[in-house]
């Protein structure tokens, strides 16, 4: 049986300041980069983060209903954070600027044990 959580390997969590290819003045962030990094606005791989959640509390695993929750408001927390830079870029509100990038910032690390936790490996319970 393929289990969902073969697909995180490759994942990894980079906070990157909220750099996207084609802006001007920032770092770029490739599609390699991007591809496998859960951290970042604009991919998919918090996606692949998700289906390896959802397969555990399809599993009955303790903590993964809630470790679900907390993926949501993360994922959230993350195209927030992206939108409000943008706003904030366009108004020329450097303060702003710096809150969303810190605020994408804190989502990262929130994202760095909701991923372990994703990788640990499920206890299954022996019959006695």
């Amino acid at each position: 049986m393929h289990d969902a959580a073969d697909g995180l390997s490759s994942l990894r969590v980079h906070p990157c300041g909220l750099a996207h290819e084609g802006r001007t003045g920032r770092g770029l962030c490739p599609r390699a980069v991007r591809d496998d990094n859960v951290a970042c606005a604009h991919t998919m791989a918090r996606w692949r983060l998700k289906a390896a959640l959802e397969a555990r509390a399809a599993s009955g695993v303790p903590g993964a209903a809630d470790a679900l929750a907390r993926w949501h408001a993360l994922d959230l927390a993350v195209g927030r954070a992206d939108h409000d830079r943008t706003r904030a870029e366009a108004a020329g509100d450097v303060a702003a600027v710096a809150a969303a990038v810190a605020a994408h910032d804190a989502a990262a690390a929130a994202l760095v044990g909701l991923l372990a936790e994703a990788r640990t490996p499920a206890i299954r319970e022996t019959a006695a």
